[in-house]
């Protein structure tokens, strides 16, 4: 019966001959381990193809959702980390694969007569692989990506003539954008898969034909079917071993997440991507951040080759050295004619041993140069310190969305370090903030803002260079002083430590917060230490002194963060002793107080200066520094107000005050 089904199958479809076709093949000396690697190449090409497919189901090829995309892939899709793996790593086996292959394609003679077209199909399929690694390595649309992209298109760039115009239609335009992505990516799927199949095909239908090229005098018979197909088998089942070895190793960047022990091992095997399995995923790309730009390691040969030649010379590398070996790699075939032969076939292996070592030497200087203990090196190690942190920090950010305009983004949007750098611009040289900006030497140090503990420090303390000690604002350490707060008893001590508890633990506006023993006994103790005297509090009725203090209702909260940057000349805040900048966004009719109503501030309070004030003039003139607004947009002051608060979100929009401060 089965008998009967074959041939059946046979009469219909003729598939005995397709398996004779592709299996039973003549190999004259027998089976040879030495065999594999084109049929190694032809595996990782397969894989490569089945990895890709599934990429594809969830890549989405666009400047701003690439990036997204490939993390979703990365970290949230089911055992999308291994695929992804697969596909990374694969990409670069083809690379050592094919100079694998050729060594042996050499050392064989199968690149003389009558063999050389397949030798000549043989390069355009190294180029098309290599043109394959080229344009997927964009594809991610990270930093490492995008700049490394840069190097090897400007190098492509070098062409005399045809160079900028290539250049300018590879990238799309003249900046690297959207459209440099979306042909890439028709390159990497649509043309070159397509024209490597092609030239497979061809590649092996010409091979064919003329059969393995066996030693002179090799004895013994051998087949495709069965021998040298388990040899091809077993070696490529060690390359993908490897492979593998390689996604499970891990590359990537693991991810602070909940506890995972209740979660089943089939959900922990299938976002193993979290735990930093698979391959690299670096920062979103943001040509506004410099990079270490470096080509992948199988460019890198041509990138230290530019070391050599610099300014008018550079074409020499780029173009020349480069361009004089792969015409030699085509014209080695015709050196084999006729009684050249001999001289043919040792100036292949010559050829193809110099130029991978050569590719194998220049690798290895550009690795030893950027890990030197030079100068240049230590600068360039730093910023690529700098940049894993960073792909480190966008990686956890992304876990909670990415903003619509595209995940570089997130970076700009994060309080942790776009925060850090605005303070760094905007107030770091005034203020400390200890761990972070050491140098401000004019105003308090704001580390811990908010906290219990520095809420109990600055009260007990408040002439202490860390609050009040290097400012004019010497008013709460006299007080301390006249009240002998400076040296308080223990009962003293427990109602500072009431207040700061419940100064720093009160929500704003907090029904249910304001029940507590905490909030009740910090309220008592503020009015008894007389607190209430010069601060005024929405909670506390105000004593018989003049309210000359910031207003405390909601201290150390958002709001209140708010209304201290950017109206800190406000009189819920420091009113006439204000000596800090106003900082607004002052871009847009709408935002903010308007010009108009800053000046009339201004002019309320140099009318509040006494004509007896023996400071008058300092105090006029610091009103009107301070009060010359400086421009600081609605999500900057976020950014800023996050950071000092220790909040890590990512802002995706600020909460701009659209009118005046409330009174």
């Amino acid at each position: 019966m089965l008998d009967n089904l074959k041939n059946w199958l046979d009469h219909r479809t003729g598939y005995r001959k397709i398996v004779e076709l592709l299996l039973i093949e003549h190999i004259p000396g027998g089976a040879k381990w030495r065999y594999v690697w084109g049929s190694c190449l032809a595996f990782v090409f397969s894989v490569q193809l089945i990895t890709g497919l599934l990429l594809m189901t969830a890549y989405s090829p666009g400047d701003s959702t690439a990036w997204a995309s490939v993390y979703y892939i990365q970290y949230e899709m089911d055992f999308g980390w291994l695929i992804r793996g697969l596909h990374h790593f694969g990409s670069q086996t083809m690379v050592v694969l094919l100079g694998c292959h050729m060594l042996q394609i050499v050392i064989a003679g199968a690149h003389l007569p009558p063999r050389e077209v397949n030798w000549w199909l043989g390069l355009g399929l190294m180029g098309a692989v290599l043109g394959l690694s080229l344009t997927g390595y964009l594809l991610p649309w990270d930093q490492k990506g995008y700049w490394a992209t840069q190097v090897a298109t400007n190098i492509a760039g070098n062409l005399p003539v045809l160079g900028p115009w290539m250049q300018k239609i590879i990238v799309g335009g003249p900046v690297y954008g959207h459209h440099t992505l979306t042909r890439f990516f028709a390159l990497h799927v649509a043309i070159l898969p397509p024209l490597i199949v092609v030239l497979i095909i061809a590649h092996l239908a010409v091979f064919r034909r003329h059969g393995v090229t066996a030693p002179a005098g090799a004895e013994g018979e051998g087949w495709f079917w069965p021998d040298q197909a388990f040899r091809d088998m077993l070696a490529s089942l060690i390359v993908f071993g490897v492979m593998l070895g390689l996604v499970i190793f891990g590359h990537g960047h693991s991810i602070e997440r909940p506890a995972r022990e209740g979660l089943s091992l089939w959900s922990n095997i299938a976002h193993a991507g979290q735990r930093g399995l698979g391959a690299n995923l670096d920062a979103p790309a943001d040509p506004s951040e410099p990079y270490p730009a470096r080509p992948e390691w199988y460019f890198l040969f041509l990138f230290q080759l530019l070391k050599y030649f610099e300014g008018e010379k550079e074409i020499i590398g780029t173009v020349v050295i480069p361009g004089l070996a792969g015409l030699v790699l085509f014209v080695v075939p015709l050196l084999g004619y006729g009684r050249m032969r001999k001289f043919g076939y040792w100036f292949g292996i010559v050829l193809i041993v110099g130029l991978l070592t050569s590719v194998a030497t220049l690798t290895y200087l550009a690795l030893a140069s950027d890990a030197a203990d030079t100068p240049e090196a230590k600068l360039l190690q730093g910023e690529k310190s700098k940049a894993h942190e960073r792909a480190a920090r966008a990686i956890q950010l992304a876990g909670d969305g990415v903003p619509a305009e595209g995940a570089h983004m997130l970076l700009r949007r994060d309080p942790m370090s776009r925060g850090r750098q605005l303070f760094n611009d905007n107030c770091a040289g005034c203020h400390r903030l200890k761990n972070h900006f050491e140098n401000g030497e004019k105003a308090s140090d704001l580390s811990q803002y908010g906290s219990e503990e520095r809420t109990r420090r600055l009260i007990m303390n408040p002439g202490h260079e860390d609050f009040f000690g290097r400012t004019e604002l010497k008013r709460m350490a006299e007080w301390a002083e006249e009240e002998g707060l400076d040296e308080p008893d223990d009962e003293t001590k427990k109602l500072m430590g009431s207040v700061a508890r419940w100064l720093a633990g009160h929500p704003r506006k907090t029904s249910k917060n304001r029940a507590s023993d905490d909030y009740k006994n910090g309220l008592a103790a503020f009015s008894e230490l007389g607190c209430n005297d010069c601060h005024a509090h929405e909670d506390v009725e105000p004593g018989t002194g003049i309210f000359r203090a910031p207003d405390l209702t909601g201290y150390g909260d958002e709001e209140y963060l708010r209304l201290m940057i950017m109206a800190p000349d406000h009189p819920a805040r420091y009113g006439v002793r204000n000596a800090m900048p106003v900082l607004r966004d002052l871009e847009g009719p709408t935002r903010g107080v308007t010009q108009q109503e800053i000046a009339r501030n201004r002019e309320a309070l140099l009318a509040q200066i006494a004509a007896d004030d023996p400071r008058a003039d300092q105090r006029r003139k610091r009103i009107m520094d301070a009060t010359q607004p400086v421009h600081l947009s609605d999500v900057d002051r976020e950014l800023i107000i996050r950071f000092l608060l220790g909040d890590s979100r990512v802002v995706f929009g600020g909460d701009p005050i659209t009118g005046p401060p409330p009174k």
